[in-house]
């Protein structure tokens, strides 16, 4: 079997629950607060940054140019065209540009995205494209079996948001692509290596499942008085 595959068949469970999270189900009945979605767009941005330094990464550790450009293509994606659409967004909301670059991500998605880089900033590209790959496939499987399973109305508020992360043929030829391409990496090493790239991978997806519930809550991060009120 190979180790995207094997990875993604433990991710099912993750999945699963990410379904069921109220963020996502009030998503697919049009009924989502948009300020849970505001919330999401604000911590996602600078999360995408880091994201795409993590991914500078791996074009620099890229060990030929086949792989090199792999990478680069999807940096272009995200940098061109994912960040641009949440911009997008941002400014129809009432929220600038410089309001995005400066937003503070919440306690969770920052847990995220330090797990993510800590992995990348002492390993190889393997360890690079594991850190990312629940991120990397996580919205885009969700999308495509919401299209599948359920009938989302012209007038669904977020029809476009799955149409984003479930129908866009660029994307999938991003994600098919590095999925191959870490396959590649991944064969042929050893069993502690790929152990450790296991544990790399199913942190990444803890933290894409846990995300979900910060999102809804639109997590903050808590004064001193709160966590020692925590406490008692």
């Amino acid at each position: 079997m190979g180790f995207t595959k094997d990875m993604l068949d433990k991710a099912e469970p993750y999945l699963e629950a990410q379904t069921k999270s109220p963020f996502m189900q009030e998503m697919i009945a049009g009924t989502l607060d948009q300020q849970r979605l505001v919330y999401w767009v604000k911590v996602d941005y600078p999360y995408l940054i880091n994201f795409s330094r993590i991914l500078a990464l791996g074009v620099l550790r890229a060990p030929d140019f086949d792989s090199m450009r792999t990478v680069q293509r999807y940096l272009n994606y995200i940098v061109d065209e994912e960040m641009e659409s949440h911009g997008r967004f941002a400014a129809s909301v009432g929220i600038t540009q410089a309001e995005l670059e400066a937003q503070r991500m919440g306690p969770t998605k920052h847990s995220y995205a330090q797990h993510e880089f800590a992995s990348a900033s002492k390993g190889e590209l393997a360890e690079i494209l594991t850190a990312i790959t629940p991120c990397l496939v996580g919205w885009q499987i969700l999308s495509k079996r919401i299209l599948k399973d359920h009938q989302i109305s012209d007038d669904n508020p977020y029809a476009w948001w799955f149409r984003t992360y479930g129908s866009d043929a660029g994307l999938d030829g991003h994600v098919v692509a590095l999925l191959e391409l870490l396959d590649r990496l991944v064969e042929g090493c050893s069993p502690a290596r790929r152990e450790n790239l296991e544990r790399i991978f199913l942190t990444s997806e803890y933290f894409e499942t846990v995300a979900w519930k910060a999102y809804y809550t639109m997590e903050q991060w808590p004064t001193p008085a709160e966590i020692e009120a925590s406490y008692r």
